[in-house]
């Protein structure tokens, strides 16, 4: 017979609190940072979309920057600059949510248009809402919509 060493009974007591508390406190935040991460991208590329909304809006102040935003929104989206012009009318938006409104739909696979899109938003309906109705992810949107930005100008 071989003899057993002799162990205190709380010893095996404390070593299971001790991987507990050392499970509970490494998990705890990586859940926290893993919930973080997944509902931040969301907001992250939507302000991102709405970033560049806000630069193409700037550009479009002047009538030559007008001019230019037109044209290369134009040629981007496929769209007459008539076309263009006469949503800035009729939807009282800036070309920046033009392009935004265009994103949504393009990406989307519903069939729907623009003019759902800017429908939609008229109605109050959130573009993280939007996007999911569109089955939509934002983030597809915000790297669609960096193209819509023209050169930097030089400094």
């Amino acid at each position: 017979m071989t003899a057993v060493p002799y162990q205190h009974p709380l010893r095996n007591s404390l070593s299971c609190a001790l991987a507990f508390a050392l499970a509970l406190l490494f998990s705890v935040p990586a859940q926290a940072a893993a919930k973080a991460k997944g509902s931040s991208g969301a907001e992250t590329s939507l302000k991102r979309i709405q970033r560049t909304v806000a630069i193409l809006d700037a550009e479009a102040k002047t009538p030559e920057g007008e001019a230019a935003v037109v044209k290369r929104l134009s040629a981007q989206l496929r769209v007459s600059e008539e076309d263009l012009r006469a949503k800035h009318d009729t939807w009282g938006l800036g070309y920046g949510e033009i392009a935004m409104a265009y994103g949504f739909a393009g990406a989307s696979r519903t069939g729907k248009t623009p003019d759902d899109v800017v429908a939609m938003r008229s109605s109050g309906t959130a573009w993280t809402d939007i996007a999911k109705d569109l089955g939509v992810r934002v983030d597809t949107v915000a790297k669609r919509m960096r193209r819509h930005v023209g050169p930097k100008p030089p400094r």
